[in-house]
């Protein structure tokens, strides 16, 4: 197996994220995040915690948190959703602004972003992968066939080809842009220091509505390792992520007050691969026999992300089937080549 990667392993999301590992409140995409947690936990050289931080959704009112409340409920009750305001919110988290509302989760795994990237990198060069940093690919079809890659001016043979290249996969498998059911959403995550960090991953109520798709920024803050990470945007264009800062951490001080004076240690950006339907698309592509994707998890790469690796390999292997759900196929698509 070789690995042909533009940058370096870990550049993009997977490396720039907020850095928590958390249920994705979709009933398809949830099945991957528990194998993906059964994958962390197995996985050499990374450590997830044996026990979720808790993720605290918040608002000012109470009342777009009980309806929240009542649908997880009923959908995912082991995440054990409880309302928490007052002094027994204050005593969870002591540094929060006054006056808020939360409903506590039992999901939120708070872990260096790049880590697990990285630590599956280095267990795939001990099986014998061929990881190629630094080197750009493209698919190289004859006939409506696979014949293998372009890697620069050399052809690398090869009987399939898996493109997962997050939100530029639809470029590397078709430049002409004709099929593009992924496109890319940017988050910019600002780094902190604080003396106080959070315990919990903290998120304003409502962002699962605009990471679905709607453009516009939402507060989070995820404390990992002596490293907190405030966002986050979701934008259609490209931004500065040092202009975003002060923006971020004025809009954060209304939950964390003393994010209004935080000491910015950086900035970054990426760009999300948001699909369609929010879910990632896996599988075959079109008409051309040997060619493969697994991208378009949105936020979630981090949270499903291993499972799908997972599920794209034991197909190309024959070993497993696609559910319709994640299938690329159900991405209108008329490429062929």
């Amino acid at each position: 197996m070789e690995l042909f990667e533009r940058d370096d392993v870990a550049a993009a999301a997977s490396g720039r994220n907020s850095g928590s590992v958390q249920h994705p409140f979709d009933r398809v995409l949830s099945e991957l995040h528990a194998e993906t947690l059964r994958h962390y936990r197995e996985l050499e050289g990374f450590e997830l915690p044996d026990r979720p931080a808790g993720v605290l959704m918040l608002a000012g009112d109470l009342r777009p948190l009980e309806s929240a409340r009542a649908e997880i409920a009923r959908l995912w009750p082991e995440l054990r959703p409880a309302l928490v305001g007052g002094r027994d919110l204050r005593r969870l988290e002591p540094n929060l602004a006054r006056g808020l509302w939360a409903c506590r989760l039992e999901t939120g795994y708070p872990v260096r972003p790049a880590a697990a990237t990285l630590a599956f990198a280095g267990r795939a060069r001990r099986a014998g992968a061929l990881l190629h940093e630094g080197r750009a690919a493209w698919p190289w079809v004859r006939s409506g066939q696979i014949r293998g890659v372009f890697a620069g001016h050399e052809r690398c043979a090869s009987g399939s080809v898996l493109v997962a290249a997050g939100p530029w996969t639809p470029e590397v498998i078709d430049p002409t842009r004709t099929w593009s059911p992924i496109e890319p959403v940017w988050g910019v995550v600002v780094e902190v220091r604080l003396a106080n960090p959070p315990r919990h991953v903290l998120e304003e109520a409502g962002v699962e509505d605009v990471a679905a798709g709607a453009a516009g920024s939402l507060f989070s803050l995820v404390s990992t390792a002596g490293a907190v990470s405030l966002g986050s945007t979701f934008l259609a264009e490209e931004p500065d992520p040092r202009a975003w800062a002060a923006a971020l951490r004025e809009a954060g001080a209304a939950f964390v007050p003393a994010l209004r004076d935080a000491e910015v240690v950086r900035a970054r950006a990426c760009a999300r691969p948001q699909s369609l339907d929010g879910r990632p698309l896996v599988g075959p592509v079109g008409e051309v026999e040997g060619l493969w994707v697994a991208a378009g998890h949105g936020p979630w790469g981090i949270s499903a992300g291993p499972a799908t690796s997972r599920l794209a390999a034991d197909a190309i292997l024959g070993r497993r089937r696609i559910p319709a759900s994640l299938a690329a196929s159900r991405a209108t698509t008329t490429y062929a080549r």
